[in-house]
Formats: C-alpha cells, structure tokens, sequence
C-alpha cells in the first residue's frame, strides 16, 4: 500500500457539501465577492491559481507547466491542492482562485442548484482498461456484474460519480439496482473493508485501484466506464462565469494551452508517469503500473448530457442543469 496526499479521489462534491457551498455562492454573490481576477506581472505574464485534488487525472496540468506550455501563453500557474473538490469550487466562485478541477457530476450537480460556473477546458477521459473498476473478494462468490444485485457496494462518496457510474453500469449489464446498497468509505481504507468484510464489493479509481489489486485476494468484477459510453468525460477544468466574461483572454489562453497539455500527455505516456511522483506520494515503481485515464481537448458535450440525465434518474439532482450555458455554448 501506498500513500497519498490526498484521501478524497477525483474531485468530489458530496450532496451535503454542494448545499453548503450554495450557501457560500449565495453569499458571495450578496457581498459582490465573485469577480476573480488573474494578476498581470510587469512582463505581461498572468498569474492564475488553479484549485486541484492531486490525483493522476491533473497530470497533463503539471506537464504543461513542466513543458512551458503554459508559459507560451503568457501564464504562470500555481496549483492549489485541496482534499475536497467543493472546496475547490468554493474558492473559484469566490474568486479566491481563477480555475478549478471537478468531476463532471459535481460541475452538474452544483450548476443545477444555481453555482455560476463555466467549463473552459476538458479534463480526462475513462479508458477502457482499469482505470476505474469494482473489486470483490476472492472468495465472495461475486464473479459477474449479475452476482452485485442486492449487494454493499463501497464507494469514496455517496450521491455523486461514483454510485452514478455504478448504478449505470450494472443497469447496462441487465441488473436490478433496487436492492444495491452504496456504502460511504474513502478510496484508501476499501482494500481493508473488503477483507474485513464489511463490504461485498468496491469501486476504485487509480492509483487507489491498484494499491487494492496490490493487496491481494480480490479480483475485478467489471469495469463500468466503458458500459456506460465509450470514452465517457470523467472531469474538466471550469471558472466561474464572472471571471469567463471578465478575463476571456486569459481562458482562452489557458484553454488554448490546458488542451495543448492533454494532447503531449496522451501522447507521451512515459512522461505522465514521471511526473506523477513529483505531486503524489506515489512510488515510482508504482506510477510505473497505474492505469492512465485517456485525455482529450474534447469536453464531450453530448455525454455531458448524458451525466445530467443519468444523475437526474438516480435522485442526484431535481433541477435539469443547462449544459450548453456551463459548456460555453
């Protein structure tokens, strides 16, 4: 097993931390607070703060600043770790910082509540491999998507992209979701769970999905992602949208360079894994062996809308979002 710097997984928002950060957004926008603004230096150079989680999928971003990619724009970034994405969501709403990283359930769920938010570039893609998968025990008896009906199913958050995928996922495969039980545990005490018990089943993303194929005794009972829609938008880079309409110079030119950044770390697997430790306390010996997501400048509108209708079915959100106004369209 190893150590990470962060227990939260890809940016979530759990339903309770999207109600508070309403009420943060309410405030703000009572107090005039939500106009962000980027810092110009003398040499023309604008200085953004982008909210992460540091988690595999933000490795293009750290690539980018590596390369200078971002640099040949005139940006100079400072990456903002968090352990929780509403914090991150907060912040860039309350114009504390000028990007933020979500999953694409979090974005939806927060922009139907009324968040003013902005996707300005995509963030990473499901790849078919394990990039995300459910674990059972070895001896569990649970060997097919079937053998899940009924069961406890441990996810790192309840109401949001993990329970959403799952759900989806085993509705793909013919299953009756009634009965599935999703249980609150973070991604790294799973491994433990399930041999303890306490759980039937898991999902996992990476690198925690390979720290719990690394304990042993388990084995992958099916890998959602790719049920669910090939090459499915997991996350995205976002702002809010008074700064999109106050800076749209700067967005367009850390799209223009965030979309140059995905593209050198699809390309260059070798690269991505040699930046990995240099922001995770993840092993190199490791990062050698996670499965990557794919990335793409594509933001994958159209499954976005998928998402919205998905979360929507599961009870996650009431009010439709409109994806064309987060995407910018």
């Amino acid at each position: 097993m190893f150590a990470m710097r962060t227990w939260g997984g890809v940016d979530i928002i759990a339903r309770r931390a999207v109600a508070g950060l309403t009420a943060v957004v309410l405030s703000a926008c009572a107090t005039g607070l939500l106009v962000a603004c980027s810092e110009p230096a003398d040499d023309g150079v604008d200085h953004l703060d982008v909210g992460i989680v540091p988690v595999i999928d933000v490795a293009p971003l750290y690539l980018g600043i590596d390369r200078g990619f971002f640099a040949a724009q005139r940006l100079k970034l400072t990456p903002k770790p968090s352990q929780a994405g509403a914090t991150v969501t907060a912040a860039v709403v309350a114009g504390d910082e000028q990007i933020g990283f979500s999953n694409n359930t979090s974005l939806l769920i927060a922009a139907s509540k009324g968040v003013p938010l902005r996707i300005v570039a995509a963030g990473n893609q499901a790849a078919g491999g394990d990039y995300a998968a459910i674990f059972a025990r070895d001896d569990s008896g649970i060997t097919a998507p079937s053998d899940l009906a009924g069961k406890r199913i441990a996810v790192n958050n309840l109401g949001n992209v993990g329970p959403l995928t799952v759900n989806a996922g085993l509705e793909a495969s013919g299953v009756d979701i009634s009965g599935v039980q999703f249980v609150e545990i973070p991604f790294p005490q799973m491994g433990a769970a399930l041999t303890q018990r306490r759980i039937d089943a898991a999902w996992a993303v990476e690198p925690f999905a390979s720290a719990i194929k690394q304990g042993g005794g388990v084995h992958v009972v099916m890998r959602p992602y790719p049920l669910i829609a090939a090459h499915f938008p997991v996350a995205s880079y976002f702002t809010g949208t008074a700064y999109a309409k106050s800076d749209p110079d700067v967005v367009r030119r850390f799209r223009t360079a965030m979309n140059r950044s995905l593209t050198y770390a699809q390309n260059h697997p070798a690269e991505v894994r040699r930046i990995l430790p240099s922001y995770i306390d993840l092993p190199p010996e490791v990062a050698a062996h996670v499965v990557l997501p794919e990335w793409s400048p594509d933001v994958g509108a159209p499954l976005l809308r998928r998402t919205a209708d998905l979360a929507r079915r599961y009870g996650y959100l009431t009010t439709e979002p409109d994806v064309a106004r987060l995407t910018g369209g």
